[in-house]
């Protein structure tokens, strides 16, 4: 990253209000996004960078089937950071998660990868077996802005989570 970063320095330089020997100084990936990352899109911590930036929100906007494959070793996308709860609130998704694979791998003996099986699978599973018209009636289940009408048990709150908007606010 630093390199990428010295490549484009002085185009850098010129929009952006960066210290520029503390983005050369940094040693992990989460200083850099702190130092550049962060300030480059109007995130005041690496945390809230993180936090929009996460699918974890979109995944309980997901209204049809998505089949994740996971690989717990993968040194990139960390099982630390795979939102499970958001997984099991959506019953449109399923997660698989492997114990290792890990980036974009699934090798198996003789150099051949696996995953596509598994997806296959799952693809073929919902094509002839999903109940359609279940499916259609959850969606009616949506009010007009397409939010998912409120459960008569739920907590009432005067804050409304849109995942897609992913940010707490409260309607006008």
């Amino acid at each position: 990253m630093r390199k990428l970063f010295d490549t484009h320095v002085e185009q850098i330089r010129k929009t952006l209000r960066i210290d520029v020997e503390k983005v050369r100084g940094v040693k992990y990936l989460h200083e850099f996004d702190r130092e550049l990352q962060g300030p480059t899109w109007g995130y005041p911590t690496e945390g809230a960078y993180y936090r929009d930036a996460s699918s974890a929100d979109s995944l309980l906007a997901i209204q049809i089937p998505l089949f994740a494959l996971h690989a717990e070793d993968d040194p990139i996308a960390v099982k630390e950071a795979i939102p499970y709860e958001e997984f099991k609130q959506n019953p449109y998704t399923v997660l698989c998660t492997t114990t290792t694979g890990g980036h974009l791998s699934w090798f198996e003996s003789g150099g051949q990868r696996w995953f596509a099986r598994p997806a296959v699978n799952f693809l073929q599973k919902m094509a002839k077996e999903i109940d359609f018209e279940a499916t259609n009636k959850r969606l009616l289940l949506r009010n007009a802005n397409g939010s998912a009408m409120p459960d008569a048990n739920a907590q009432k709150t005067p804050f409304v989570f849109e995942p897609m908007r992913r940010k707490l606010h409260i309607p006008s």
